[in-house]
């Protein structure tokens, strides 16, 4: 997979429904994840902070998956009602 290639496949994935958690308070933060893609947990200092920086650790995640040569699972939304 080319460059341009495994970036079009990092938008579409990372526009995929996938679980979103995020919890926290304002005091101490909030932190972040995606469950469905294991080890992908951020953090903000609000919410939406939090929100943002989650979309960017997805990208990330799915890009590294992407250049091992390993698959993205699809998020549980879509194996539900697909």
């Amino acid at each position: 997979m080319n460059r341009p290639e495994l970036e079009a496949e990092v938008k579409r994935s990372s526009s995929l429904p996938f679980q979103r958690i995020i919890r926290g308070d304002d005091v101490d933060g909030y932190l972040a994840e995606a469950p469905e893609l294991p080890g992908c947990i951020t953090a903000g200092a609000n919410p939406m902070e939090a929100n943002v920086m989650l979309q960017d650790a997805i990208e990330g995640w799915i890009g590294a998956a992407l250049k091992a040569g390993e698959n993205v699972p699809e998020p549980a939304a879509i194996r539900v009602s697909g």
